[in-house]
């Protein structure tokens, strides 16, 4: 009866069949031994075991059968999504589009990319509009639309929330929607090879500027099993607007987390290059130039990932002519004439000309063999094919990888661990069951637990000693200054800058884990660090450069990215205290001592001092929102940083505990054992504006005496007299002692950022070292029942063969060992 559930099991098993590649296979194969040596090995010891263990070996079984039925839908029915985004007016839309085959997402010349749009395959179209706080717009489900239908209620639900977002009258939060759609990437058998039953959605991520939406951000989150398409405008060639699409293939790759390798990147729009006499070269020149702009920035940027980046495959398309190809083929002659009309409006360039000799000047009298050679001259042209065949390969590589190792994680963790444990530890307490072997094990596990203790406190300690370093060094700048750091690094000296001083700290730390047990996965912590240029540009190059530039010339010169991003109101605000300054004529360049004596002087100093309070006000706002989003990014990678280390760290402990203690088969399970908490948030606190003094004046003032004269006779004589009088006094600060005071609040912010990622670092730690000593504590209690139990057994049948327990417990380890084996996924 068990070999037959266990050979039904097989056969569901094996009948997934993918040419995805080989290793869907081999992971099958790997659980399917799994599952045949734990048949054996449960009849063989279930015929050793006393009935007393029956009820516990029957439970054990059940809970791996049902892992295993689990974990073979999982493998069967494996999802896979594709997450699109990109840099401004890239074309991303339609790029879904094109794998959709026909226009359902809106595209138009402003972003439109406002909310998640997923578009998961299925045989029946429909649309979802989710309900969303503030929504100005109809939410529901509707079924049987058109594609037309399902593209216009999109379009309405978008511009409406633009709409609302540009009138700033209410808190609307993004649209999240999801398009059920037959579309052509799955419904065309030659595009892809995947497993029969392989789930396969789209998901069009937002534009940057919505990413930190409440909506948007919990979905993006989910994004870590995504392969990710990054499309890039290649029709741009202002060197500034290049160099923003650069800094936004940077920022979308950070904002998908993980490594750059599950990441396409498309150089959309390519065609604008056929309008060149010798548009071959220039074409080739620019693709060149941008792949190496584009792996220069990124490795710039995260250089933990440096292989992956220069393994990256970039590759040319262009999008909407490809799209009309595929529209021009469509049954519907309705569409098939309107894609060939656009064809010949917008891409006619395209078309070869002896194919347009052969064709009527008006597209709509094509036929249909003059379509067909018109489509596969664009699909040609627009590098479609060559997309398919790099988006295939894409798959291919990395899809497993993503898949495979959560789908076997999750079945060890709730059967195949403890199965493995169970068997070892049963069956090794049964070979020391006799008296004098009890009594020695007891006083091994004793030892054992000494050890484990002792080597969980070593390698602990080293996961914690890069972090207290810092918080040693940041212990002794204060210790020196009293403060954070002294205003004295405003000076050009740059060495004894304690923010420097840090990130050679960390540098030093990582290239000692180089050389130790860590060796690559120290790179990770290079994000320890690299948030701090995100910061530098956005509030010294973004935010406070534009601000003094505009005081100082006098004209509002707010026009950077980041500000252009920002909350309106913020930004209004900001400009609006630009200007009153600018009308109260402050003395930006050179400053000005005030000594205000009348009430309006008092009146205009306290206004100007106001407005000075005011503008760092508003700088405070942009400069929080700006680093916000920054840090919200950056910190994800010091969150992957923490895992990486602590995955690592699970790995030595298991191997250091597995010869310390071969025989109690500890492992852990990387998913019960992750807790994560959520980084802190640190805020600029910038103050600024001058002291106000009261002081005194004296007046020249007129006054009438009465005076003798020589005859004694009295008369009035007019005097001066000078009489006190109070003032405000003031130093007003030139405008680059302000910004220096600015900087100066924000290395402050910096040092207090780098303290509270290092004690975030060691908390994090020291709770998963208590989690991980709770568990293998509970492994080693088990191990001392089982030995107990078995001891009892032992007085009682008085005598056990080792002839059957040794092999029993061989059985077992090998058990175990192909256990661990189980789903690995090489790159």
């Amino acid at each position: 009866m068990l070999y037959h559930r266990y050979n039904s099991t097989l056969k569901a098993l094996r009948i997934m069949r993918s040419n995805i590649k080989k290793t869907f296979e081999a992971v099958e194969e790997s659980i399917g031994n799994v599952y045949q040596e734990w048949g054996s090995f449960h009849e063989h010891i279930r015929e050793q075991l006393p009935p007393e263990y029956y009820s516990e070996l029957e439970d054990l079984n059940s809970q791996f059968q049902v892992a295993v039925s689990e974990l073979v839908k999982e493998l069967s029915e494996p999802v896979l999504t594709l997450a699109t985004t990109g840099t401004t007016s890239s074309g991303k839309s339609t790029l879904v589009n094109f794998l959709c085959g026909t226009e359902i997402l809106p595209v138009a010349v402003q972003e439109m990319s406002a909310g998640v749009v997923i578009v998961e395959y299925s045989e029946t179209k429909s649309l979802k509009i989710d309900q969303t706080p503030g929504a100005l717009w109809e939410c529901g489900e509707w079924r049987n639309l058109t594609d037309e239908d399902i593209y216009d209620r999109l379009d309405q639900v978008m511009k409406s929330y633009l709409q609302a977002n540009r009138d700033e009258k209410t808190s609307v939060a993004c649209p999240q929607a999801t398009i059920y759609y037959p579309f052509r990437l799955v419904a065309d058998p030659n595009l892809l090879d995947l497993p029969e039953k392989t789930k396969v959605r789209i998901m069009d991520l937002p534009g940057l500027a919505h990413v930190g939406d409440e909506g948007n951000a919990s979905v993006i989150r989910k994004c870590k099993e995504a392969l990710c398409i990054v499309t890039y405008n290649s029709a741009e060639i202002n060197k500034d607007t290049v160099s923003q699409l650069l800094q936004e293939v940077v920022d979308q790759v950070k904002e998908l987390g993980g490594s750059p390798a599950r990441m396409l990147f498309v150089l959309n729009r390519i065609d604008v290059f056929r309008d060149d006499k010798d548009w071959p070269d220039s074409e080739r020149f620019f693709f060149k130039r941008t792949v190496h702009d584009i792996k220069q920035k990124l490795t710039k940027e995260l250089e933990e990932y440096q292989e992956d980046i220069s393994a990256l495959q970039v590759i040319k398309m262009s999008a909407l002519p490809a799209l009309l190809s595929v529209q021009m083929k469509s049954h519907n002659q309705q569409k098939s004439t309107q894609a060939s009309e656009k064809i010949n409006k917008r891409f006619n360039f395209l078309i070869p000309e002896d194919i347009l000799e052969d064709l009527p000047g008006l597209a709509k009298k094509w036929d249909s063999q003059g379509r067909k050679r018109v489509s596969d001259a664009v699909w040609e042209v627009s590098y479609a094919d060559e997309f398919h065949k790099y988006l295939k390969e894409h798959i291919d590589e990395n899809f497993p990888q993503l898949v495979i190792p959560q789908i076997v994680d999750r079945f060890k963790a709730k059967a195949a661990n403890a199965v493995a444990e169970w068997a070892i530890q049963t069956t090794y307490a049964f070979i020391n069951s006799k008296e004098e072997d009890y009594q020695k094990e007891c006083d091994n596990i004793a030892q054992i637990r000494q050890d484990i203790s002792q080597f969980i406190s070593q390698k602990a300690q080293e996961l914690r000693d890069p972090f207290e370093k810092i918080e040693n060094a940041l212990k002794g700048f204060r210790e020196e200054s009293g403060q954070s750091f002294s205003e004295d690094n405003n000076s050009s000296d740059t060495t004894s800058d304690p923010r420097n001083e840090l990130e050679q700290i960390v540098e030093s730390i990582i290239e000692e884990l180089r050389q130790g047990d860590y060796q690559e996965r120290a790179n990770s912590l290079i994000s320890l660090y690299r948030w701090r240029r995100g910061v530098e540009q956005a509030v010294v190059k973004e935010i406070l450069t534009p601000t003094v530039e505009s005081l100082d010339t006098g004209k509002i010169c707010l026009y950077s990215k980041v500000l252009q991003e920002a909350d309106p109101d913020k930004l209004n605000l900001l400009e609006g205290v630009i200007i009153d300054l600018i009308d109260l004529e402050y003395p930006t360049k050179n400053g000005k001592k005030i000594e205000a004596r009348t009430e309006q002087e008092k009146k205009d100093l306290r206004k100007l001092n106001d407005k000075l309070n005011q503008l760092t006000s508003a700088l405070k706002g942009l400069m929080n929102e700006a680093v916000k989003q920054i840090l919200d990014r950056e910190m994800r990678g010091v969150v992957d940083a923490l895992k990486t280390l602590l995955d690592y760290y699970l790995s030595l402990l298991e191997e250091g505990m597995g010869n310390i203690a071969p025989n109690l088969a500890i492992s852990f399970s990387r998913s019960e054992l992750e807790i994560i908490d959520s980084i802190p948030e640190p805020k600029f606190k910038f103050e600024a504006g001058f002291a106000i003094i009261e002081g005194t004046w004296l007046e020249d003032v007129e006054v009438t005496e009465l005076k003798r004269t020589l005859f004694l006779f009295k008369r009035k004589v007019k005097t001066i007299k000078q009489e006190p009088r109070s003032s405000d006094n003031a130093q007003l600060p030139k405008i680059e002692d302000i910004n220096k005071d600015w900087l100066w609040q924000k290395n402050q912010a910096e040092i207090e950022i780098y303290s509270q990622v290092a004690d975030w670092f060691i908390c994090q730690t020291n709770k998963f070292i208590k989690k991980v000593e709770s568990s293998q504590k509970e492994i080693v209690d088990r191990y001392q029942e089982r030995l107990d139990k078995a001891y009892d057994q032992a007085q009682l049948s008085l005598q056990k063969d080792l002839s059957i327990w040794n092999p029993l417990h061989q059985e077992a380890k090998q058990l175990k060992e192909n256990i661990k084996k189980a789903g690995k996924v090489l790159r």
